[in-house]
């Protein structure tokens, strides 16, 4: 099938973008979004262009690099799933695709589609870089940014509620846990939007974390504030 694919192209985070369109692209179905990156870098270079800069890495899901827009839905428009194992089977001959980075601002765009996502290990290392991540790991998080995104607030509470709650196991102390709680929620704050439980993070989440996730750091919270009435969270299936 020929898509006609508008694309999102800037040179850096503080000159204006605007979509290129780019047609016709030879697609399939069975191609990922990733793969119809590659194909429109392959049009706009036998055309003697530039081709468009993304992020990627893996291609399987897996390290949370490879981040877009895809029509308005950060990834895409299949439900729990990274760009790159977004699938083009909603796309019919002369459909038209519009490709942009993940939008927030704490996400500021590098160039074209990708997007510069300090803000999660800034975040991340708070809690000590290592631990933060083996955290994450433990729940499936990969870091992709995309419920930054997805949140018309720009919060990260679904990627540091899920730090949150698998960091109490991996502290050697109730004090340090606490210290690096504490770092964590004010460097959220620092980076992040305010959360309103609208539940948009989840619908794009490729690890499909779940809602009650955002709850870690309410609690974290009540804890922080009034810790001889709120009890520290604990296991992480509490």
């Amino acid at each position: 099938m020929l898509l006609t694919v508008h694309v999102w192209r800037q040179a850096d985070a503080s000159t204006p973008g605007g979509f290129e369109t780019v047609h016709p692209v030879e697609a399939r179905e069975d191609m990922s979004v990733l793969e119809l990156l590659d194909a429109v870098n392959e049009t706009l270079e036998r055309q003697g262009d530039e081709p468009v800069s993304f992020d990627d890495g893996c291609r399987e899901g897996i390290c949370g690099k490879c981040g877009v827009t895809v029509d308005g839905v950060p990834h895409g428009p299949d439900r729990n799933r990274a760009s790159c194992m977004q699938s083009l089977n909603a796309y019919r001959d002369g459909d038209e695709v519009f490709i942009e980075p993940l939008r927030a601002g704490a996400l500021p765009v590098t160039k074209d589609l990708a997007v510069d996502k300090k803000s999660l290990r800034r975040v991340s290392k708070e809690a000590k870089f290592p631990v933060a991540m083996k955290a994450l790991n433990t729940a499936g998080c990969i870091s992709c940014g995309a419920c930054i995104a997805a949140c018309p607030n720009g919060s990260g509470q679904l990627f540091v509620g899920t730090m949150l709650k698998h960091l109490p196991p991996l502290a050697k102390t109730p004090e340090e846990r606490d210290e690096r709680a504490a770092k964590v929620l004010d460097a959220a704050d620092r980076e992040f939007g305010p959360c309103s439980l609208l539940g948009d993070c989840t619908e794009v989440c490729p690890a499909g974390l779940p809602l009650e996730n955002l709850t870690s750091v309410a609690r974290e919270n009540l804890h922080r504030s009034f810790p001889d009435r709120y009890p520290a969270p604990g296991d992480p299936q509490d």
